[in-house]
């Protein structure tokens, strides 16, 4: 007896959960993309799909990448290690929204250099997501 799977489509999580960090973080820029304007807290958030974990849902990576600058433009590496921190015991405290089933820490926050060598902190969170039915 063959299973029959039904054909699913992704889901962005990004937008729900951009709303709830814009509402807890104030004063921090949140997006998908970088601000090229480099503002002094940033936050970029990118979620990647990834395989199935049930039928109707699957995992998904969400890479996060945080910026603090000092005045002069370098990186504060331990701020924005700290920042990361915050946002992820948020995350991970939610409840998650839907789409949203499940947020567990997978690696992070690291130092890294973005491609100016502006120090900033990266994390990876391991999602498991909702998925549309085709």
């Amino acid at each position: 007896m063959s299973v029959i799977r039904p054909p699913v489509r992704p889901r962005r999580v990004e937008p729900v959960l951009l709303e709830r960090l814009r509402d807890r973080f104030h004063g921090v820029e949140f997006g998908t993309v970088r601000n090229r304007g480099n503002p002094s807290r940033e936050c970029v958030l990118v979620a990647v799909p990834g395989q199935k974990a049930t039928p109707v849902s699957q995992q998904a990576r969400l890479r996060i990448s945080v910026w603090v600058r000092r005045d002069d433009g370098t990186g504060d590496i331990d701020a924005a290690q700290n920042l990361a921190a915050d946002i992820e015991l948020y995350l991970t405290g939610l409840y998650p929204p839907r789409p949203v089933v499940t947020i567990d820490h997978e690696s992070g926050p690291i130092r890294m250099s973005d491609e100016n060598g502006c120090l900033m902190a990266y994390l990876t969170l391991l999602l498991t997501v909702e998925t549309n039915q085709a």
